[in-house]
């Protein structure tokens, strides 16, 4: 699959991450507190729906930012970006829910977010660098 392909599927995910985050963040408001886990529930919730809105924005953005980052490097951070909100968000909200007890995906997801943004950090040098 071409460059172009996996970031254009990156940036409509990432519509979709914020998307489902202002959704999230919606049910994390107004839900009676017996759908969630206790009292931190909610905190859970819009934990997970803030990382997904955060992350879908930032997608959004940088799989479109053109010119001066590296291509592959850009590329990378991305589906980084992708995988790492989905599985952060996705087992908090799962976990909020009461669906599973542990959110095991959860510090995986964090790890994989960090990586895809000293990723993109270090994708301002190289080969497509103009300012």
């Amino acid at each position: 699959m071409k460059n172009e392909t996996i970031l254009k599927c990156c940036f409509a995910l990432g519509a979709l991450f914020a998307a489902s985050g202002v959704i999230f963040q919606a049910l994390a408001s107004h839900l009676p507190s017996s759908f969630l886990t206790n009292q931190d529930g909610r905190t859970l919730l819009h934990t997970a729906a803030n990382m997904a809105l955060w992350h879908g924005i930032a997608l959004c953005s940088l799989s479109i930012c053109t010119g001066f980052l590296h291509p592959v490097r850009k590329t990378i951070s991305c589906c980084l970006m992708v995988l790492g909100t989905i599985f952060f968000s996705v087992s908090i909200i799962l976990l909020s829910f009461k669906v599973i007890s542990h959110a095991t995906l959860a510090p995986f997801g964090g790890s994989m977010l960090i990586l895809a943004w000293l990723i993109m950090a270090s994708a301002v040098f190289g080969p497509k660098m103009r300012f």
